[in-house]
């Protein structure tokens, strides 16, 4: 179901996932009249397939997640924007949980929680685990928070939350950035538990220590950065899961 008013874009990242991508774009089209894959430049048919199944095709300026999200912010206007991987991996028709939170006022981000919510055997390995939760521990301690799932690939978020970012992150980094920045321009935060099942098509682009080390310094280099500013982590109780709000202590 499509909420009545709302201005809502599904932005779907993809690199060669033509094994997936349709059946992805299919089950977005349930929840918003328009679904946006932001391809970086493909070379299967993931934009035929994504084409057939009725989303638009954008073709991303630069290499990386990054700044497929960044070409897509800039160009496409929306009240909400609903952000999921191409691969399959995340349920689709979890969407209305995401979006619950922020059509009712108790957010302005929601992340989907896989690691508070279901993973399938498999579907990440130990080592990546690992890193996930590392830098969860990590972003928790240094910014005071209760994150669960900073890196995870579907997350829902508002236009004027969005708009008060101000991402630099061009790779897969691109989620814990956000996760942050929101975090640090007073933006409620809510998480979700979500199911996570493993890739069936294309391989993961993902590479563990390139990518571990670029996240490891974005988090850094925004808790460096918010040392300069006067602002301090508080959390609440939300009805949807986990809150968490970043408030100036001025």
């Amino acid at each position: 179901m499509i909420p009545q008013g709302a201005e809502i874009v599904f932005l779907i990242p993809t690199l060669t996932e033509a094994p997936t991508v349709g059946e992805v774009v299919r089950r977005a089209k349930r929840y918003a009249h328009r679904v946006v894959v932001v391809d970086g430049y493909s070379g299967d048919d993931t934009c035929d397939r994504a084409e057939e199944a009725g989303a638009e095709i954008l073709l991303q300026e630069g290499k990386g997640k990054g700044a497929a999200l960044h070409t897509a912010f800039s160009s496409i206007d929306a009240d909400i924007y609903v952000i999921v991987d191409g691969d399959g991996t995340y349920d689709v028709s979890e969407t209305e949980e995401l979006l619950a939170p922020i059509l009712v006022g108790e957010a302005r981000m929601v992340i989907g929680s896989r690691l508070s919510g279901k993973l399938e055997d498999g579907a990440i390995s130990k080592t990546h685990l690992l890193g996930n939760r590392f830098f969860n521990y990590l972003i928790n301690v240094l910014f005071g928070s209760d994150v669960t799932d900073s890196q995870s690939g579907f997350r829902v978020i508002s236009r004027d939350a969005m708009d008060l970012q101000g991402l630099k992150s061009k790779g897969f980094e691109i989620e814990t950035e956000m996760t942050i920045q929101a975090l640090g321009k007073g933006v409620k935060v809510v998480e979700v538990p979500i199911a996570y099942g493993r890739r069936t098509g294309s391989p993961s682009k993902l590479n563990g220590f390139r990518h571990g080390f670029s996240i490891l310094i974005t988090i850094l280099r925004i808790w460096a950065t918010s040392r300069a500013g006067d602002y301090a982590l508080t959390m609440n109780d939300s009805a949807y899961g986990n809150e968490v709000e970043w408030a100036s202590t001025e």
